[in-house]
Order: structure tokens, then C-alpha cells, then sequence
């Protein structure tokens, strides 16, 4: 579950950027291909507002960007892994945590990359900090 809200939290701030840089444009035109939030696929999908490698600027205080995207990828990968029913696999309280602590940080961080992006474009800023 946490894996699928960070995948729609994603494709959120995309609309919403996409919306203040010009409202015709439709965000399920470009984020409906958009599956499983890997952090190289996020890149990608910000790429078209001019963002390049977003995700690799992202780190905080014990937590390097290489620690980062590991971790969201693992989060990503268990998700995959129990979707599509691989057995042997087990989730324990604490990976949730760590995990829930990982996106928290990264969509934080995003969130502040992709409102200065659109605030570069528009000379607005398109949400409050």
C-alpha cells in the first residue's frame, strides 16, 4: 500500500505542476504510463518539466542519495514481489517503518525540487512550501 500512495503522491505533483505551467495540459496524458515508482522512473517522468535526474540530488543527514534510492527500490521491489504472488516473502513492522521514513523524506524533497522547477518556468510559485 505505502508503495501504490507513493506512485499516486508522484503523479500528484506532476498535475499539479503540469497545471501551473499551463492548465490545458492533461497529467494522465503523461503519467498514465507511469508504474511502480521507481526512482529512475521518476526521473524520467520530471524530465519533461526540464528536471534533470531529480532523484539524485536527494539525501538528508544519515542518509545518503545512494541510501535513498536503495531503499525506495527495495520498497518498490517487495511490493512487486507480493503483487505477483513470489512466496517466501515476509514484511516485518520495521521495514514498514523504514520504508514510510524514505518516502516521507523523499517526496518532501521532491515536492521542493519540483515547486522551485515551476517556480523557474512561471516566475510563481505553484503550492506553498
Amino acid at each position: 500500500m505505502l508503495s501504490a500512495h507513493f506512485e499516486g503522491y508522484v503523479e500528484d505533483v506532476m498535475a499539479e505542476a503540469l497545471h501551473a505551467l499551463n492548465p490545458t495540459l492533461r497529467a494522465p496524458t503523461l503519467t498514465g504510463g507511469f508504474h511502480n515508482p521507481w526512482p529512475d522512473r521518476i526521473d524520467e517522468l520530471f524530465a519533461f518539466i526540464g528536471l534533470e535526474k531529480p532523484s539524485r540530488g536527494i539525501s538528508w543527514q544519515k542518509a545518503g542519495n545512494k541510501t535513498v534510492r536503495e531503499n525506495l527500490e527495495n520498497l518498490v521491489r517487495t511490493r512487486n514481489k507480493l503483487a505477483h504472488g513470489t512466496t517466501g516473502v515476509t514484511v516485518y513492522k520495521t521495514d514498514v517503518i523504514r520504508h514510510r521514513k524514505y518516502v516521507t523524506g523523499f517526496a518532501k524533497q521532491l515536492d521542493e525540487i519540483v515547486r522551485a522547477q515551476v517556480h523557474t518556468l512561471t516566475g510563481a510559485y505553484p503550492w506553498p512550501p
